[in-house]
Order: structure tokens, then sequence, then C-alpha cells
């Protein structure tokens, strides 16, 4: 409990963290020739120790920042970003299953926060579509990954967090969760729900946790069972330069 809030005070805090403090990220970015390259490690000035491979699309920074200060610093050159890893085990789930009549979408990804084995905590990434404007909902992993009857066949409630849907019905999912372990969650669900005014959770969307491509591992994939991209998961309106 207190490595993973340490790691919690790492990652969320505003100030630059101690020496001590200095953590190995991978991104995902959208690099388009030299000028991207450019631009992005202009972002990342002063942020920490910065590696790109642009043939690969990789940005790999040690760092003592936030990750979502070097996730924003390189979306504001205007390119998408992805979070992929801290070198620790990763976990996607396509959230795409039994949404016939609400049309709940998405993908949520889990990135361990530590390399040792039975250490708890993971970074909880994604994006969710096609929820009612600036709506409360709970992203809930489920026991089990039984879909064969839809979200109704996944089990209990493992492990819940509440996600809040923007104006346009998109959730931005990015949180640390200390109570996960990533090796335990292969083969069990998320489901996406709502809560109606008497405490009753309605599943409008949900998915089999599968294991990922970690750090280095199949780069321009995310889920080793289906191959999707890990742009298809993040269908953000960026506009990409393909020079600048």
């Amino acid at each position: 409990m207190i490595f993973t809030d340490l790691l919690k005070k790492y990652l969320f805090k505003q100030q630059n963290m101690s020496d001590s403090g200095i953590i190995k990220m991978e991104f995902a970015a959208q690099i388009r020739g030299v000028g991207c390259v450019e631009a992005i490690k202009n972002a990342l000035s002063g942020a920490g120790t910065v590696t790109i491979d642009a043939d690969r699309g990789s940005v790999l920074i040690e760092t003592s920042l936030p990750w979502l200060e070097i996730d924003k610093r390189i979306e504001a050159t205007g390119r998408r970003v992805a979070l992929t890893g801290f070198g620790g085990q990763s976990a996607v789930a396509m959230v795409e299953h039994g949404n016939e009549s609400t049309n709940v979408r998405g993908v949520v990804r889990f990135c361990s926060l530590s390399n040792v084995a039975g250490q708890k905590g993971a970074v909880v990434d994604g994006t969710i579509d096609g929820l009612a404007s600036n709506g409360s909902y709970q992203l809930n992993v489920h026991e089990c990954g039984d879909i064969s009857e839809g979200c109704r066949s996944v089990g209990d409630v493992y492990d819940s967090n509440k996600i809040i849907s923007d104006a346009s019905g998109r959730a931005m999912v990015r949180f640390i969760n200390d109570r996960l372990d990533v090796s335990d969650l292969i083969g069990r669900s998320v489901v996406i729900a709502e809560t109606d005014s008497a405490q009753h959770q309605h599943r409008l969307s949900c998915g089999i946790i599968a294991r990922s491509a970690g750090i280095f591992e199949n780069y321009k994939k995310i889920c080793a069972c289906d191959g999707t991209t890990i742009w298809d998961e993040r269908n953000k309106s960026i506009t990409v330069n393909k020079d600048r």
C-alpha cells in the first residue's frame, strides 16, 4: 500500500518529483517525419530523458513529471497520443458487447504500476463513447469474462469506479486504482453501467479483459487477440500536420 501511495503521488502531483521519483513511461504517438520528432522533443524539453522511435511511433521517457503532464505536452503539438505502459504488465478490454440498444462502446487499458509479482496497483486508461451528455456512470470490473448472454452473464462486480461523460457523451478514463492486480484481471470483464433512481445498475456495454502487448512488445497493436490498433481505441479529432 505504501508503494502504491507513493506512485500515486509521483503520477499526479503537480510539482516536480525528487530524483528518486523518476519513472519510465512509454507512449504511442502519431509521428510523421522529422518535423514531428522535433516538435515532440521541444514539447518535452526539460521533462526528462526522451527516446523517440519514429518508425514505431514510440515515445519513451524517464521523468519525474506526472503521466498526464507528459500526455498533455505531446497532444499540444497536434498529435494523438496514448499511454502504453510503465514497463509492467498490460491488459485491455474492447467494450463493445451487449450494447445493441445503447451503442455504448470503447476501450479500457490497465497498466501495472510495478514489475514486482503480486504488487497491486494499475493505471486505468481509455475512452468510452455513446453515453448521455454530462452523465455519471460506473466502470465495473466483473468477476468473469462469460459474454455468452451479453452483459448478463459476466458475474458479480469485482471492482467499481465512477466515471463522468462530457457534453459530447464521451468519458475519458484516466486514474490510478490501487486495488487492482493486472495479472488477476485477465479473463474477467469490464462493464459500463448506469444507476437509476432506485439504485439499480443497468449494464450498457461490456468486454472481456485480454492480455495486451506490453512495453516494446508488438507496438502497433494493443490486443493480441484481435490486433486492434491503438488509434482505433482513441478516435480523437486532432489534426496531424504531416511534417510540422
